[in-house]
């Protein structure tokens, strides 16, 4: 059903995009949606005005954005469908609209949004959030936030939108993003930091979804090459380590990047029972629109605040002898390294684990019920478990004071 505006409720909604402006002037078309990835140099004021220290387009729209290079602020809210949001969890690529139903060129703007968030699913490398601000702090009432739609729920329902979107509802959020102007974009790298920033896409010339998209490409391109290059060594595991992982290593990101060269570290959580931990996902570098794939997973031993194990199922990594996940089958090994595994249970079935050296279990093999696999491990014959494919091989690093 089309909704009906009231006069006042129009006023409302064509209310300036700026926090402390009252009119804003007409756009013309940018360029192109390209992001801004470094601050111009500030330079001496021509005049004593609000903005005389700020950089702008010839429309007002702001040229330079407070906290690139810096990290994304920690804040939390609730989103729209009335979830917790924090900011921390967010460790991915991201994308991140800042806007308000009260603003008229974000009314403009979200057409391209919304375009821009339906294109962005489709990339397993890039994630997208939206935030509704307030135009500031002595506006904050529904009235002033929503108008006439009285919600974000209901202004996606009535347009036919659908992206997770958080509720800044007392302009607290908008003020620790420093936004002085909406809708603006933020391009935010996995550890957190502001790499790139620009505002409307409706003002851009060109496909400013599809050249947006080109340029976070671009960026993220840029940033990989810096944070995580070198020539990436050949994917190995096994007694002696995984790449240069090789002894007793800090869990932390700078000594990831010494370990894997030439691979994205990404920092998340991983599931012990009901409680989480942190752990490093160490990953190729996505290139010709093909997203990054898991190498290994890093995980720690917080009693010492080392790395404790660092783990693989990818079938593209060589273990010892040559075996990869996937085709390696437990008959393969010797009959002296079968006789040192032991079948344990698992979540979903048991499984073989097979230490490398009696004496130690600083290289680990899982072999389990694989894909072709008739039935349960735990049902099959002692002859048919010699089928056992490999499904895990594990690396625990010698620790200073921790017996083997």
């Amino acid at each position: 059903m089309i909704r009906t505006l009231t006069v006042a409720s129009l006023a409302l909604s064509l209310a300036a995009c700026s926090g402390d402006r009252s009119t804003a002037p007409d756009a013309a078309p940018d360029n192109a949606a390209r992001l801004i990835t470094a601050n111009p140099p500030p330079a001496a004021p021509a005049d004593t005005g609000p903005d005389a220290n700020s950089a702008h387009d010839g429309h007002v729209r702001p040229e330079e954005y407070a906290l690139l290079g810096q990290k994304f602020p920690r804040f939390t809210a609730t989103m729209a469908d009335g979830q917790t949001f924090d900011s921390s969890v967010l460790n991915r690529w991201m994308v991140i609209q800042v806007w308000g139903t009260w603003c008229s060129d974000s009314l403009k703007d979200a057409p391209y949004a919304a375009a821009l968030a339906t294109a962005i699913e489709q990339d397993p490398d890039l994630y997208f959030l939206s935030i509704h601000v307030p135009q500031n702090a002595d506006k904050t009432s529904d009235q002033d936030m929503y108008g006439a739609y009285g919600s974000v729920e209901a202004y996606f329902a009535e347009k036919g939108y659908s992206y997770p979107t958080v509720i800044d509802s007392d302009a607290s959020v908008r003020e620790a993003l420093k936004i002085t102007w909406t809708p603006s974009y933020i391009l935010m790298s996995p550890d957190g930091v502001i790499r790139g920033f620009r505002t409307d896409l409706s003002v851009a010339g060109g496909e400013p979804v599809k050249d947006f998209l080109k340029e976070a490409a671009r960026v993220k391109g840029e940033v990989r090459k810096a944070e995580f290059g070198g020539t990436p060594l050949p994917a190995t595991i096994g007694p002696q380590g995984a790449m240069r992982l090789t002894g007793e290593t800090p869990f932390t990101l700078d000594a990831m990047k010494a370990a894997f060269p030439g691979h994205e570290i990404l920092s998340d959580r991983a599931m012990a029972g009901e409680q989480s931990y942190p752990v490093f996902l160490v990953q190729t570098i996505a290139a010709d629109g093909m997203a990054g794939r898991l190498v290994y997973v890093v995980e720690p031993d917080w009693t010492l605040g080392m790395v404790g194990s660092v783990v693989t199922r990818n079938p593209a990594v060589t273990g010892p002898d040559g075996g990869t996940v996937g085709t390696m089958k437990l008959k393969d090994l010797t009959e002296e390294a079968r006789a040192r595994c032991t079948l344990e249970p698992g979540p979903i079935d048991s499984l073989f684990i097979c230490p490398d050296n009696a004496g130690s279990r600083q290289f680990i093999r899982a072999f389990g019920a694989g894909s072709d696999f008739d039935g349960r491990l735990d049902d099959a014959s002692p002859d048919y478990r010699q089928e056992a494919v490999l499904l895990e091989m594990k690396f625990i690093p010698p620790q200073a004071g921790k017996n083997p």
